[in-house]
């Protein structure tokens, strides 16, 4: 059965009609396994997979899309983002959001197509709580992978919580003490997140923020533990580092990625370079091949959140429900910007902002110049929302990193690599994604404009491709 459509039918429409196959017929591909864009392409996608990538002309098809002029590429990757934390809010079981249930079920329903609204076709989610099934459950959702985290009762993020419900997100407690054949010990916790089904550990380096350190850190014997288990069940371990110091032992730990920017370092200086220490960290990060996420955006929205016109911006409208945008602009919806006034020592919003948005952002994007002039592969993780900013929004943030990592200096080509092909590389799942190649997983875009000739084209996209299924972008958009 032949059948012409077009790309203004509803999703509904779209679930109903697409069935088997699909055919993208005579557009350009763009994909980081090329040397050049292929054009004037037929690609078929049957049961939610590519099966056919030719020149030559395909007859048989269920529904066609006419590609001309249009890029079909990858869908892209988050490899950090976590889909329980409400921006200006915090996790679901955190306090702010206990109290307004309504917003917080509003901003569940919408968050999956407010990813897929920016081209996210998969999500790994390294801190999921107890709640992320309200992610899994919606019609269209990008693909989602998580870690579990591994942490104690004396060590960040438990001991930050003050409530049971907020500690409750952490499920897999380790005693340090432990004999290895204990409930508690690291050695049974990593195979019961193992027989979880989930994709990777992660570890928090975090003895206090900023420059603070009254938090303890796991133990150099307990870490080792965790590692030599979690390579027997074949799990990567992912760290939360941020400073020198944190880093530095989560290499010593033999970690596999190391999440955030080396945000927290000296004094910033646009004319110097980075020191001896500094670079001798880099280089066992480039010889470990150690994974690396900059996560420029978790300070950006740290920033922004202090800019009075944020709440305004027009690209929150299309993804983020009107009732949580009207919230954000009430005094309730202040406290996280009250806090970090309070560890600013009052000091002119402004100037807070500018601490962030040039000060630490500045020190990130020196150790990204550093990686990539080492031809390191650098991973797109945005950390959404980062902390309770209502400045990072969910899809729009993933955008922004890909922005942000232009500006540090990465090509267009290693943009569109660490969106796509790296971090499937990293995660041991390239042969389902990352590319656009016969046989695998049909997470696609298709964009009106090239990528490899401007970071915003990233934001053109005309339909979203997801497990073979076309979705127009404007089928995505909330506040109509």
């Amino acid at each position: 059965m032949i059948k012409v459509l077009l790309l203004s039918i509803s999703i509904c429409s779209f679930a109903s009609l697409a069935k088997d196959m699909v055919l993208i017929e005579n557009v350009t591909i763009v994909s980081s396994h090329l040397h050049t864009p292929k054009m004037q392409m037929n690609v078929l996608l049957e049961d939610g997979r590519i099966t056919e990538i030719t020149q030559k002309k395909i007859t048989t098809f269920d529904l066609k899309i006419d590609g001309a002029g249009k890029f079909l590429t990858p869908g892209i990757m988050d490899s950090h983002a976590h889909v329980s934390s409400i921006p200006g809010m915090g996790f679901g079981v955190e306090p702010v959001a206990i109290k307004h249930p309504k917003l917080v079920k509003a901003y569940y329903e919408q968050q999956p197509r407010s990813f897929l609204y920016y081209g996210v076709t998969q999500i790994l989610d390294p801190n999921p709580g107890v709640n992320f099934n309200h992610f899994t459950s919606t019609p269209n959702h990008p693909d989602y992978f998580r870690c579990e985290v591994i942490t104690t009762k004396s060590t960040f993020p438990y001991v930050e919580k003050t409530d049971d419900l907020s500690r409750s997100m952490f499920t897999y407690l380790v005693d340090e003490s432990a004999s290895e054949s204990a409930e508690t010990s690291a050695e049974n916790v990593v195979l019961k997140i193992s027989k979880s089904g989930a994709s990777c550990i992660k570890l928090y380096f975090e003895d206090g923020y900023g420059n603070a350190s009254q938090w303890p850190i796991l133990s150099p014997k307990t870490l080792q533990r965790i590692k030599v288990s979690a390579e027997k069940v074949n799990l990567p371990i992912l760290a939360h580092a941020n400073a020198l110091d944190m880093q530095q032992l989560a290499l010593a730990a033999g970690v596999d990625v190391i999440a955030h920017g080396m945000w927290n370092w000296g004094q910033y200086s646009r004319e110097h370079n980075i020191s001896k220490e500094i670079s001798e960290t880099l280089d066992k990060i480039i010889a470990d091949k150690v994974g690396y996420m900059p996560t420029q955006r978790v300070i950006a929205g740290l920033g922004e959140i202090m800019l009075p016109g944020i709440v305004d911006s027009p690209e929150f409208l299309p993804i983020t429900p009107k009732s949580l945008i009207d919230w954000y602009k009430t005094s309730q919806a202040q406290w996280f910007k009250e806090e970090l006034r309070i560890g600013f020592d009052r000091m002119p919003d402004e100037s807070i902002s500018d601490v962030f948005l040039y000060g630490r952002i500045g020190k990130g994007n020196k150790v990204i110049k550093y990686l990539r002039n080492s031809k390191h592969p650098i991973l797109l993780a945005s950390d959404f929302p980062g902390s309770p900013s209502f400045a990072n929004q969910p899809g729009l943030t993933t955008f922004q990193e890909m922005k942000a990592m232009a500006t540090a200096g990465l090509s267009l080509e290693e943009v569109f690599a660490a969106a796509t092909i790296n971090n499937a590389k990293q995660f041991k799942i390239e042969s389902d994604y990352g590319t656009v190649e016969v046989g695998k997983i049909a997470n696609l875009l298709l964009l009106n404009n090239n990528p490899l000739n401007s970071i915003e084209s990233w934001n053109s996209i005309d339909t979203v491709i997801l497990q073979g299924n076309p979705i127009p972008r404007e089928e995505l958009v909330i506040n109509k």
